[in-house]
């Protein structure tokens, strides 16, 4: 994850691999779908946040490390005292770990899964967007739990080409979004220097993606 502005690693993302008994490499979009309908995402959630952790540790301390969060352990009862056990266990600085979780997990936030989110946020550690523009949360969900940041997703990267194009537009009115709302940004999917310099023009903070 990379500034804007100077092109500064700022932070990295952990992102889930599963290698199959042929050897074969599968990506999330893959096997996480049919993960989530069975309790085996609460062990790769869990697993993906302690290798994160293992690997910041050895990381320089300015820079982050963002983890994904599922909908069924964001749920989950325990995710407050797993996630203070991996971060007490390693003695990292909370506020460099990032929690992402989708537009859709926010889809039925309950009161429990408000209080894990706020307690969470009040151990230091960031909560974030990620995929946004692509779910059905409501706003004012932005405004209700302790969200630090948005990530733009890579679709809408994906179409900048132009400030005149669609997808340029909608950039620039999520940014915008954000900002009234005192919250960082991240655009995600950045593969070329034109994507970067157009969303870093519209005031997008960060960028990620293989132009990095």
């Amino acid at each position: 994850i990379t500034s804007m502005t100077d092109g500064v690693v700022v932070g990295y993302e952990a992102l889930a691999r599963w290698v199959d008994e042929t050897g074969a490499v599968h990506v999330p979009d893959e096997f996480l779908a049919v993960a989530e309908k069975t309790p085996l995402i609460l062990d790769i959630d869990s697993t993906v946040l302690a290798k994160a952790l293992d690997a910041l540790v050895h990381l320089p301390s300015t820079v982050t490390m963002a983890v994904n969060v599922s909908a069924v352990t964001l749920a989950n009862g325990n995710l407050v005292d797993r996630v203070r056990t991996e971060i007490d266990q390693r003695g990292i600085d909370a506020r460099r770990l990032h929690l992402e979780v989708t537009e859709t997990a926010l889809l039925h936030v309950t009161d429990d899964v408000k209080a894990t989110m706020a307690e969470i946020a009040g151990m230091g550690i960031q909560w974030w967007v990620d995929d946004f523009g692509t779910g059905y949360s409501s706003i004012s969900h932005l405004r209700d739990l302790p969200i630090s940041g948005l990530k733009l997703d890579r679709s809408f990267t994906a179409g900048v080409t132009s400030k005149d194009s669609n997808a340029a537009r909608l950039a620039q009115g999520l940014v915008g979004l954000a900002e009234g709302l005192g919250l960082s940004t991240t655009a995600e999917g950045v593969e070329t220097v034109e994507q970067a310099k157009l969303l870093g023009s519209q005031g997008w903070k960060r960028g990620q993606g293989w132009l990095y």
